[in-house]
């Protein structure tokens, strides 16, 4: 089925899906230091998530924003250094001084994003961004070593969804060398490129791949397993009939998009993996 560009089936659409949106693919300066070249991509992914949203918080961009210095710390901390507890604990205090500090500012924290770009800048900061499964092979040590200033799961909305309903969440993405980015979001940004969609269209055709996959942790806590389930199926349903860029896909999409709207869901898990998907693909496909 022949793809439409996003703003061929407005008819279609929510309001709020009209607006202008960032889409370009970001290329700092080569003569800027690897830790701020790291964290420019880190924030370039988590805004560039963000604006997909239907109305996108400006405290959220704002949250996005903020996290350059703790990217660029992140980054700085693992070049050279080996992937012991010693980083892992670091990068755990940066990550958490960096979610306060946004919290701080009045921004609404980005914890998801922090674990999940920040384990993937530090991977790609250790292993001189030789590649991207290299990159995530690197996180993934990173992720399965222990913290020891780390709170308690259960302190946590996900870390309590992922031990009442047994997922693994985005700590278990991360231990696993992110299978879902790897495996699933950055084939299907790539394939919709390929096939000759827009940027926004191949970005929420990846959106769509992971919202279909992944055991949202943030779905299952408003929503439960059903709230999952209507939303993989859902998900599944608009990749089913040819992906955001077709009518029809698009039409699909207006119905999950109404229904997660109606239910009051959110797939937090699915956008922090979607901004480290974003981050790989700036910093791989990009150069």
């Amino acid at each position: 089925m022949k793809r439409l560009r996003p703003e061929a089936a407005r008819g279609d659409l929510p309001p709020a899906y009209e607006r202008p949106v960032l889409h370009t693919v970001p290329h700092p300066s080569p003569d800027r230091p690897l830790p701020l070249r790291l964290a420019d991509l880190a924030v370039a992914a988590c805004t560039a998530q963000t604006v997909l949203a239907p109305k996108p918080d400006p405290l959220a961009l704002h949250a996005a924003e903020l996290l350059h210095a703790p990217f660029a710390s992140m980054a700085e901390a693992a070049i050279g250094r080996p992937l012991d507890r010693r980083l892992r604990e670091q990068l755990g205090r940066l990550g958490r001084a960096g979610e306060q500090r946004a919290l701080q500012a009045g921004a609404p924290g980005k914890r998801g994003a922090l674990w999940s770009v920040g384990l993937l800048v530090a991977g790609a900061a250790a292993t001189n961004c030789r590649s991207d499964v290299e990159t995530c092979e690197a996180a993934a040590t990173l992720a399965r070593l222990p913290d020891g200033g780390a709170p308690a799961a259960s302190r946590s909305p996900g870390g309590r969804a992922r031990q009442y309903y047994g997922v693994p969440g985005a700590v278990g993405q991360a231990r696993s060398g992110f299978p879902n980015v790897l495996g699933v979001a950055l084939p299907a940004l790539r394939q919709s490129r390929a096939a000759g969609a827009s940027e926004v269209t191949a970005r929420m055709d990846a959106l769509l791949a992971l919202l279909s996959t992944v055991d949202d942790t943030t779905l299952l806590q408003r929503g439960g397993s059903q709230g999952l389930l209507s939303v993989q199926m859902d998900a599944r349903d608009v990749l089913s009939s040819g992906g955001f860029g077709t009518s029809r896909g698009r039409k699909a999409f207006v119905r999950l998009d109404a229904r997660m709207t109606r239910n009051g869901l959110t797939a937090g898990g699915s956008a922090a993996l979607l901004s480290a998907t974003l981050f790989l693909d700036f910093l791989f496909e990009g150069r």
